[in-house]
């Protein structure tokens, strides 16, 4: 579409240089019998300077060509860097979870653990004395017992333990405890995506997304199967999630969780499409971009 648009304003102008030199011409061989001898030189020189138009018009052309090149050019470059930055950002977020994950677990969690073993031992050695006592701290600890349960749900949002041997095997357990618990078949598919460590940085999102999709499965859909589809598209990664349930009514397509997964996608650069339809089921397509090939290529949802 671009070539066409440049190069129509040139043939127009080329048609015009030799509509020009096609009059001069035929004024100049109007001209009287006398004159005949003087009109060779102008037939010369109007040929000359429509050979000059032409090679303007050429030049100009061309310059307009290298001009439009060098503009996608520095799009692409801009594009690629955009995607590059991005990719860096994430990569960033995840190890600043995985650092708040671990001080929590080291520091928080040690002060608590230790303090329900102050308060076990304190409730055993009143239970006899002083059971009112003991029974205070029965309820201090059963907090104590509520907090550490708290800081775990914290932990594992931040960075899932299940993925401390790789996405793969996260998503074996995930479905494999799925299907055990709901009785729902799952089908698989994405050991491919995986192998080629196409995943990356994109781990806990996925890991995530997939198991918000699941939940949302056991508690609405009504289904008796779920396909799992994980595959690399040029420089994308998609997580597709269907199932054969009863469907997604429109008002539920915006609760927490999946504002939630919209959210972190949009963090990631990724998108979220919903195709639902009552008593047809529901697919969840998840896009997240891959980090930029060596040569800067890169896409966007």
């Amino acid at each position: 579409m671009m070539q066409y648009s440049t190069r129509l304003p040139v043939r127009l102008g080329l048609l015009a240089c030799l509509a020009a030199g096609a009059t001069l011409s035929l004024q100049a061989g109007q001209a009287a019998e006398p004159l005949a001898q003087a009109a060779t030189p102008l037939n010369l020189v109007t040929a000359c300077a429509v050979l000059l138009g032409l090679l303007a018009l050429l030049l100009l052309w061309r310059q307009h060509r290298l001009a439009a090149r060098l503009r996608v050019q520095e799009q692409l470059r801009a594009s690629a860097e955009q995607g590059r930055m991005a990719c860096e950002q994430q990569k960033a977020r995840e190890q600043e979870r995985l650092r708040i994950g671990r001080d929590i677990h080291d520091d928080l969690g040690q002060h608590l653990l230790t303090l329900k073993i102050d308060l076990s031992m304190l409730q055993i050695g009143l239970s006899a004395t002083a059971p009112p006592l003991a029974q205070k701290l029965a309820l201090i600890a059963r907090n104590v017992d509520l907090s550490i349960a708290a800081l775990r749900c914290v932990i594992h949002d931040l960075r899932p333990p299940a993925l401390e041997h790789g996405l793969q095997a996260a998503v074996d357990g995930l479905l494999a405890e799925f299907s055990r618990s709901t009785g729902i078949a799952c089908d698989y598919a994405g050991g491919g995506a995986l192998a080629d460590g196409a995943a990356g940085t994109h781990d806990a999102l996925l890991y995530h997304a997939l198991q918000e999709s699941l939940a949302n499965i056991a508690r609405h859909a009504q289904a008796t199967q779920v396909r799992v589809g994980l595959r690399r598209h040029a420089a994308t990664l998609e997580l597709r999630v269907s199932d054969n349930g009863i469907g997604m009514p429109a008002s539920t397509r915006l609760g927490c969780g999946l504002s939630g997964m919209h959210e972190r996608l949009a963090c990631a650069g990724g998108c979220l499409h919903i195709d639902s339809r009552s008593g047809s089921g529901t697919t969840l397509q998840l896009t997240v971009p891959l980090p930029p090939a060596p040569d800067g290529t890169a896409s966007h949802c």
